[in-house]
């Protein structure tokens, strides 16, 4: 694992080349194209003024990105309870825009059924990286293929495949950042063997098998045996729910208690989503005292 002073070094050194690069792009639309065509400096700025607006408000580096995670993790049998690009997130409980939200992405897993989860966790993290590979790939391609001009449409691409190259290498370095593994960062704690990467593949194992056969069916040892990790881990907050769900279908009260008391400790290191799970077992647990 890189040390996360060294991953933020390489951070700014590859966010830098790739606006550089924008840059280059930039000088390329304005002074080499624009000046060659009556309608240049129309078609071509709002070329780049749509992919200002885009940059803000649904980054397309980020979307590609975040696509090739939800495609190989459907290809890998995953379910995608959460799928977020910056603001724009898309849940079970809808779709909802939210202007002050990062510029980030996620795509949360589920795997359907517990079976080889190594594997499919590996390829639905390195999909990511892959696609916007890919999309780089494809508009150079294109671009060097071409035998006419360069057009607005293939130009608004070209404009990202600079942070999309960024984005896929920055993925697959590997780091424990403050928002969690990076997609390299997964694959080295699975070739290490390490602990949370044991406790994240007993999780998905887990929910692989509650998803089909229910949280009763899940195998003690599968969640007691597992190794102890930091608290503020998200592996640690997931295997805290699987007992707290597992013990209430199984009636262990004292086991869901125990559980459900640790998950209150770490209430700080929760999603806004599981912090509202608690408070709603909270008053159901009111509502049941005499």
């Amino acid at each position: 694992m890189l040390n996360r002073r060294v991953y933020i070094v390489l951070s700014c050194v590859l966010t830098a080349a790739a606006f550089a690069g924008v840059g280059v792009v930039l000088y390329a639309g304005v002074f080499l194209v624009a000046f060659d065509a009556s309608d240049g400096w129309s078609a071509y700025g709002a070329a780049m003024l749509a992919g200002a607006a885009c940059y803000v408000l649904l980054p397309p580096h980020i979307l590609v990105h975040e696509l090739g995670h939800a495609v190989c993790g459907l290809c890998a049998r995953m379910r995608l309870p959460v799928f977020r690009v910056g603001r724009l997130e898309i849940s079970r409980r809808g779709v909802r825009y939210r202007f002050w939200a990062g510029t980030a992405g996620e795509t949360a897993i589920v795997p359907s059924g517990g079976a080889h989860i190594k594997g499919r966790l590996v390829l639905t993290a390195l999909g990511g990286a892959l696609f916007n590979f890919l999309y780089a790939a494809a508009v150079l391609l294109i671009l060097f293929l071409r035998e006419s001009a360069l057009t607005p449409a293939l130009y608004f691409f070209l404009l990202f495949t600079p942070l999309s190259l960024a984005e896929g290498i920055l993925a697959l370095l590997p780091c424990e950042t403050g928002a969690g593994r990076t997609d390299g960062g997964v694959i080295c704690g699975i070739v290490r063997k390490d602990a949370e990467t044991d406790v994240t593949l007993r999780v998905l194992q887990a929910q692989g098998i509650a998803q089909k056969e229910g949280y009763a069916a899940i195998p003690a040892a599968l969640l007691d045996e597992a190794p102890v990790i930091r608290e503020d881990a998200r592996a640690f907050a997931a295997l805290l729910f699987l007992k707290y769900e597992r013990a209430k279908q199984t009636g262990d009260r004292t086991g869901a208690e125990r559980a459900f008391a640790r998950l209150v400790c770490i209430e700080e290191y929760l999603t806004e989503e599981e912090c509202a799970f608690l408070q709603k077992e909270k008053g159901s647990a009111k509502s049941e005292v005499p």
